[in-house]
């Protein structure tokens, strides 16, 4: 059986760094999953514009890629890939896909791996936000609980806050669907509206490449000083004993 560390084509072309992360966190869990070369796109983002046949075409494509390195087991650190693989994959393969895909999100927030994790915050108080990605609060199996538990299991004095719209009725982005392409106004004001509910943040969390995208550009072109983490950067921070709000 081979367990992979399937990254997404975002993370792994521009975050590198954080993918990085992502793997010491996984491998410190689980030493089995292995992160193997030049994987193929999940789909997700040809899904909005392709044909149903190229569609399924690339489905299959893939479905076969995992067939040939026998894999059985996933963790994905992109919302995007986490919502297409457990979504359109079965919708599109029925029983012929039988790979047990999760987020790391899930994966952080199983109790034997919090034990193991055993994360501990000694430093001032520290109040930060979570933003629920639409990709993981609108995935066939939704990824909401799963953050604030793994946050609120950390010791030491850490607030978690919450956004008048959160968990389901939380503020896209507006960085995926093309809608940043076609409607960048839109897209723009959205992102805003997220820094604009939080009241005295030390750090916005994210766990999906697109919102941190989306996130980040607002933030530097708006001059905010709440700086926006990746979720995996953050974890990581803390198990190596340093400012987990450092970018």
């Amino acid at each position: 059986m081979n367990k992979i560390i399937f990254l997404g084509c975002l993370s792994s072309t521009k975050y590198k760094d954080t993918c990085e992360n992502a793997i010491k966190v996984i491998k410190f869990l689980d030493n089995e999953y292995q992160e193997l070369e030049n994987p193929p796109c999940c789909g997700a983002l040809a899904h909005q514009i392709a044909p149903i046949e190229e569609i399924r075409d690339h489905i299959k494509l893939v479905n076969n890629w995992f067939k040939d390195n026998d894999v059985k087991k996933l963790i994905t650190i992109c919302a995007g890939c986490y919502n297409y693989l457990t979504r359109y994959y079965p919708k599109h393969l029925g029983t012929d896909f039988n790979i047990k895909v999760m987020h790391l999100l899930q994966f952080i927030n199983r109790p034997e791996n919090l034990k193991k994790l055993n994360l501990k915050y000694p430093g001032k108080k520290l109040k930060i936000y979570y933003h629920d990605a639409c990709h993981l609060r609108n995935a066939e199996i939704p990824i909401i609980d799963e953050p604030r538990n793994i946050i609120n299991s950390i010791e030491g004095n850490i607030v978690l806050g919450e956004m008048e719209n959160n968990s389901l009725n939380s503020l896209c982005c507006g960085a995926g669907g093309g809608v940043y392409s076609i409607f960048r106004e839109s897209s723009d004001f959205s992102s805003k509206l997220i820094f604009d509910q939080m009241r005295m943040p030390k750090a916005l969390l994210t766990a999906c490449p697109f919102c941190y995208t989306s996130l980040i550009r607002i933030r530097e072109e708006n001059n905010i000083k709440t700086p926006v983490i990746k979720f995996e950067d953050f974890i990581l921070n803390i198990m190596e004993g340093v400012d987990p709000i450092s970018v």
